[in-house]
């Protein structure tokens, strides 16, 4: 499905001639990117940018022009809750650190706790604490591997949650779990 609305986007770009003399991987890029949001596939910029060795500036440029030309290539943003299966899944977590991280991704986003920070940051700060409250800890260096961001985004991401945690943690985990989270 990807595959086939990336291409058909990639030629109604090309029968309308909207990316004259520009290179065509920055644009099959951005149709890539954009084709994975319609069919709510969650990848981040940089998870894709990594495959195609394409700069953030090329692509950015193409994502805006395709966006502003195709009423159909807009789409909703990428939730921090939609890559936390595929997030907890690659760092061998389980259900329940899913399921936890999951809800403080939620809360985070009511509270805006986060607010201004990418998907793919909120969810590796709601992982590290949820893992964290489970007793099943991962190092920041992990989560920052297979999340795609750095440790010192998380470090920051996780400073702001670990201040509301109270707001954000649930009433049925014990005082002792929350009392063992790490302090920032």
């Amino acid at each position: 499905m990807i595959a086939d609305t990336s291409k058909q986007l990639f030629k109604r770009i090309l029968d309308e001639n909207l990316f004259r003399g520009r290179l065509d991987l920055p644009v099959i890029t951005a149709c890539i990117y954009i084709a994975c949001r319609q069919q709510n596939v969650p990848r981040t910029i940089n998870e894709i940018l990594a495959l195609t060795q394409v700069s953030k500036k090329e692509f950015t440029k193409c994502f805006k022009l395709i966006s502003g030309s195709f009423q159909e290539a807009k789409s909703t943003p990428m939730a921090a809750e939609d890559p936390m299966p595929r997030f907890c899944s690659s760092l061998c977590l389980s259900m329940d650190v899913q399921k936890i991280a999951t809800s403080l991704a939620l809360k985070a986003k009511d509270l805006r706790s986060l607010s201004g920070k990418t998907p793919a940051t909120v969810a590796a700060a709601c992982i590290y604490m949820a893992s964290s409250l489970c007793n099943d800890t991962r190092s920041m260096f992990r989560i920052s591997l297979d999340c795609g961001v750095t440790e010192v985004t998380i470090k920051k991401a996780y400073k702001r949650l670990y201040d509301e945690r109270d707001e954000l943690i649930d009433e049925n985990l014990t005082k002792a779990q929350v009392d063992a989270l790490p302090s920032p």
